[in-house]
């Protein structure tokens, strides 16, 4: 099932780097990086389902021709932890700071296929506080909701240089690339309250927030003349497609600086300020299949 979006397809002029951006970029030309390729994302499609392409076959081939191109660096804790005051002595280590990545996408697509270029996915974890922002380039960033009445959602948001993105607790969650290179900073950290099993800082180290569970059913493709969701019929008509709202109350943390920024050099204090708050007016966590 093809569901066309209404998402230029012609590339845009650039954004400036938002305050920070260039400090992180400048510290990721400095380290390797984890490099992710083709064949990372066969791998979870063929395993366990926690990667869906819609033309597994089409990307199969390409391996089997030796095209894997790198789709994009990784950098683990691009900025020190920043450690959280007034946390349990006996909590998860993963309550007892926040963490920071950078992802700096360099494939346009897969390969000359017709998806797009893109991240893994995964499910966080549902004590998991994690933001976003675009330092350069254009994504576009998917995550499963619940809305006002309970029912579950797939949300959309076009990002550029400087644009933020809250993901829900317990949300699954996607980036695609649309004008490459793009380099994304995101920071997280888990809630000890909220915390029932692992936290999402144990996943990262074992990958295991890769094998939670299966990803939903869909991808995002450019044909002739859109950008298009690509996927189950199932998947499209439980989780709904909706355009998301970034959440007022993260704009008027992060803002105007912005969270790389905020992240280098607020106050510990700013920073439990935006744990608060999204503890607060978060979303129960969301399930790993559509109501």
């Amino acid at each position: 099932m093809i569901t066309p979006m209404d998402i230029p397809t012609a590339r845009v002029s650039p954004c400036p780097l938002p305050p920070g951006g260039l400090e992180l970029l400048v510290a990721a030309s400095a380290r390797e990086g984890r490099a992710r390729r083709l064949r990372d994302l066969l791998t979870g499609a063929d395993a366990d389902g926690s990667v869906y392409l819609a033309h597994s076959d089409e990307v199969r081939a390409m391996l089997n021709r030796g095209i894997d191109p790198q789709l994009y660096h990784a950098y683990r804790d691009i900025a020190a932890p920043r450690p959280k005051t007034g946390q349990p002595v006996d909590g998860a280590d993963g309550t007892h700071a926040w963490f920071a990545d950078l992802v700096v996408y360099t494939a346009a697509n897969l390969g000359g296929s017709r998806e797009l270029g893109r991240s893994l996915g995964h499910w966080n974890t549902p004590a998991q506080v994690e933001i976003f922002q675009c330092l350069s380039g254009r994504v576009l960033m998917l995550h499963t909701n619940i809305d006002d009445d309970g029912n579950s959602t797939m949300d959309y948001h076009v990002c550029r240089a400087g644009d933020h993105l809250v993901i829900p607790f317990g949300a699954w969650h996607l980036t695609v690339v649309l004008d490459a290179p793009a380099a994304v900073f995101n920071v997280y950290t888990d809630v000890a309250d909220l915390l029932t099993g692992h936290t999402s800082r144990e996943a990262v180290d074992s990958d295991l927030k890769y094998r939670v569970a299966p990803a939903p059913e869909l991808t995002i493709a450019r044909t002739a003349s859109k950008i298009a969701v690509v996927g189950s019929s199932r998947e499209l008509s439980e989780r709904p497609l909706r355009r998301g709202e970034f959440p007022s109350w993260a704009e008027a943390l992060l803002m105007p600086s912005g969270l790389a920024a905020l992240y280098r050099h607020a106050p510990s204090a700013e920073l439990a300020r935006l744990q608060e708050h999204a503890a607060h007016f978060g979303r129960q966590p969301i399930p790993a299949t559509a109501s």
